[in-house]
């Protein structure tokens, strides 16, 4: 009865692990900077690609593009992909101007 009891704990546990993995912090400048290269996709369907955020504000995003600092709106944006971080690949959205981060699989 105590195996089944600890075998069960450590069940229990593996599954909740999973949770415990978030993605990244986006007003954390280290968190950016492991983001690395992404594209940003927006909403006229232009793409931008080989940028590095920088900040990301309460209606805005600030990006290096070709060593220059670049700012954008999310209003404009549809989402940005980045495709090798810590995390997996990320995307970020920005459904009523709010950065929504999904992790990929």
């Amino acid at each position: 009865m105590k195996n089944v009891m600890v075998l069960t704990v450590i069940w229990l546990l593996s599954l909740s692990s999973g949770n415990l993995i978030n993605g990244p912090d986006l007003s954390k400048k280290e968190d950016l900077k492991a983001l690395g290269f992404g594209k940003i996709f927006e909403t006229d369907k232009t793409i931008t690609t080989k940028i590095m955020l920088e900040e990301v504000t309460d209606y805005y995003i600030v990006y290096i593009k070709n060593e220059s600092l670049h700012d954008m709106a999310m209003d404009r944006i549809s989402r940005i992909e980045f495709y090798e971080t810590k995390w997996g690949p990320v995307k970020i959205e920005f459904p009523n101007n709010k950065p929504k981060i999904i992790l990929l699989d």
